[in-house]
């Protein structure tokens, strides 16, 4: 799997996750997944131009996780990916 088809995969579960907390009425888990995410796209189209690699959006996608206390979200991701793939 490519650096940008594990990015496509985490914005994916992302969404799926914000859903489920908008839901059950979960504005916590909708903000912090929104704060991490929402410029996500945008990278991916410098790193398309060749301004940024993917590489660094992952390295950013974990330091927001960090900050936001939600790297537990992150590890799950990662490991529902690697078991899809």
């Amino acid at each position: 799997m490519t650096e940008k088809e594990r990015i496509l995969k985490l914005i994916h579960i992302a969404l799926l996750d914000i859903r489920i907390a908008a839901y059950s009425q979960d504005s916590r888990t909708c903000f912090v997944l929104s704060d991490v995410f929402h410029n996500t796209p945008l990278q991916i189209n410098r790193a398309d131009k060749g301004e940024m690699s993917y590489a660094e959006i992952l390295t950013w996608i974990q330091k927001k996780c960090e900050e936001r206390s939600c790297t537990f979200w992150l590890d799950n991701a990662n490991a529902n990916i690697a078991n899809l793939s």
